[in-house]
């Protein structure tokens, strides 16, 4: 394999590369003339080639934004730790074996040699380890050790540092390429050390160490585009869950003191209060942040009156809540009555999230016909809330079958098809159930000039095998997602006129791209062609033209050799 290509790479990146290679991220490895090539999944899918000479790398590109700033990337060192195990015979290709039997095999091998190594021995190199790694230290002393220690407790505090000190630039920043790697290791630590001090019985010291994370994470200057904050947030809020579940009456007081000083003390920024707010009034039940936020409740709720929306409310840790739904369950914390909470649903009958909770009550009780009933007059009030009218109109539509109401059946099914707009067929499907052949063949065109049935019409043709149809809607489209989605049947029904269709998808697209990921993409549609019948003479006609026309794009005409056209 290449020498000391790890070295490349920043040891965070190398770590992210890692962690992309082992979850099987890199596809369509294969060996190229120059090296490598293969395809990683990111956020999106990502072309990576690695250039060879003399057993060292010569050069990496990576069509990522990174990677465009001349940087060596994650997903370069994923590809090529993928490539490092094909060396050694483990890779996926060639060997015929499976991801989990290689895995296996390599699990055997090293237990086998473990198992010959004299026990003295083994400790000694397992000590050795753990006073060079310090997160291995800390996972042993975690959780093995009978108590945790003062010394413990300053150990994985420094560990927490370090990991924030690892990730961040010069400026205490972290990136958006490293913060992947932050949020990761914060998880980690959570699930993995704070979780072994939890098992231990060691409440407070979690509850300690569990702060830290969140007090760090909530100062930590960084590019949070992917949302890593608010995951590692939810995870201690989670902790702090099991934690007031677990600890005894005295711990409860001192964990709600320490929310309870933090809650507007600039520990955090501002946003991150919010979850400290949220679990003093959720968990903890703190009587005036209920009242509070009851008022505040009321007030939402009273300028919504000429609605039958209620609105929403934001919550750090739950996100947005319903408003009249949030406050139904304020009022229960707060110790109101059945008969207190009844009368507050009648006085706020008119609002949709009431009625929904009478539909479901009644559903559970077995009163469909009192469902019905509600059902049909929600139609009427939220008619100007499509969602609603659709998701009423589905419940309708089983309430009717169940109670083997026919004529209502086949009336909501209508109602439900040509005005509550549709993403599938499955409703479509049950209709034509109940339509004799003519009645069908009629509610069908109309299906097909529908409006609000567009998204699903070239399905319809499909299922219907409407085939001629569906090859003029989808060529007039110009999409060629849609030419790929359908090209499975329309090949067979129509090959030479899916033939041109690609030939002029690719003529086009030719004139516009100028990188090698394109060009790829552009040889992928030429052999597709070659697969028509005739489609060789056509791909071999387009690459000569493209020959002539663009001699002077040097990776287009690499592609075109490598595609053997």
């Amino acid at each position: 394999m290449m020498e000391d290509w790890k070295s490349l790479f920043r040891p965070h990146i190398l770590a992210r590369g890692l962690d992309y290679y082992e979850s099987g991220a890199v596809e369509a490895l294969e060996r190229t003339g120059h090296g490598f090539h293969a395809r990683v999944e990111g956020t999106e899918d990502y072309e990576v080639d690695i250039w060879i000479k003399d057993n060292r790398i010569h050069d990496m590109e990576c069509s990522c934004p990174y990677a465009a700033g001349g940087e060596y990337c994650k997903h370069m060192a994923a590809v090529l730790y993928e490539a490092e195990e094909g060396e050694e015979g483990a890779g996926r290709e060639g060997s015929g074996k499976t991801w989990e039997e290689q895995y296996q095999e390599s699990r055997k091998e090293l237990r086998d040699v473990i198992d010959g190594i004299p026990e003295e021995e083994l400790r000694r190199i397992l000590e050795t380890m753990a006073l060079e790694d310090q997160s291995l230290r800390n996972r042993i002393l975690t959780k093995y050790s009978t108590t945790i220690s003062l010394g413990q407790m300053v150990r994985l505090k420094r560990e927490i540092e370090d990991i924030a000190y690892r990730y961040s630039d010069r400026s205490s920043y972290v990136d958006w390429e490293s913060a992947g790697g932050y949020i990761s290791e914060m998880e980690t630590f959570l699930y993995d050390k704070v979780q072994a001090v939890i098992d231990k019985g060691c409440y407070m010291q979690a509850f300690e160490l569990t702060n830290q994370v969140f007090v760090t994470i909530g100062n930590q200057d960084m590019d949070d585009s992917d949302g890593g904050t608010d995951m590692v947030a939810d995870t201690c809020y989670k902790i702090w869950q099991q934690l007031l579940e677990k600890c005894g009456e005295q711990d409860k007081n001192k964990m709600q003191s320490w929310f309870e000083m933090h809650q507007a003390d600039g520990a955090v920024m501002d946003y991150m209060e919010g979850y400290i707010g949220d679990f003093l009034m959720n968990e903890f039940h703190d009587r005036e942040l209920l009242l509070k936020k009851m008022e505040e409740l009321d007030q939402q709720i009273e300028k919504r009156r000429e609605s039958t929306d209620c609105g929403k409310c934001y919550s750090s840790y739950r996100g947005f809540e319903n408003n009249i739904l949030k406050r139904l369950q304020i009022m229960k914390a707060l110790g109101a009555s059945e008969e207190e909470l009844r009368q507050y649903r009648r006085k706020n009958r008119r609002f949709a999230a009431v009625r929904m909770l009478e539909i479901e009550e009644f559903i559970q009780a077995g009163k469909n016909r009192d469902a019905v009933r509600v059902l049909m007059e929600s139609k009427e009030l939220d008619r100007k809330f499509p969602v609603w009218v659709k998701e009423y109109s589905q419940k309708l539509i089983e309430l009717y079958k169940q109670m083997h109401m026919d004529k209502e059946y086949k009336e909501e099914l209508l109602f439900q098809v040509f005005f509550c707009g549709q993403d599938n067929l499955e409703p479509i499907a049950r209709l034509k159930e109940v339509c004799e052949p003519g009645e069908w063949e009629q509610n069908r065109e109309r299906l097909l000039k529908c409006p609000s049935c567009q998204n699903i019409k070239l399905s319809l043709l499909e299922s219907e095998k409407m085939f001629d149809r569906l090859l003029d809607e989808v060529i007039s489209s110009g999409s060629i997602y849609m030419m790929d989605r359908y090209e499975k049947v329309l090949k067979k029904a129509y090959p030479d006129r899916m033939r041109t269709a690609y030939a002029a998808y690719v003529k086009t697209q030719a004139e516009n791209v100028s990188d090698r990921r394109r060009y790829k993409e552009l040889m992928v549609y030429l052999k597709k062609i070659a697969s028509y019948t005739r489609g060789r003479e056509t791909a071999c006609e387009i690459a000569r033209e493209w020959r002539t026309l663009y001699k002077r794009r040097t990776a287009m005409m690499d592609e075109l050799r490598k595609a053997g056209l």
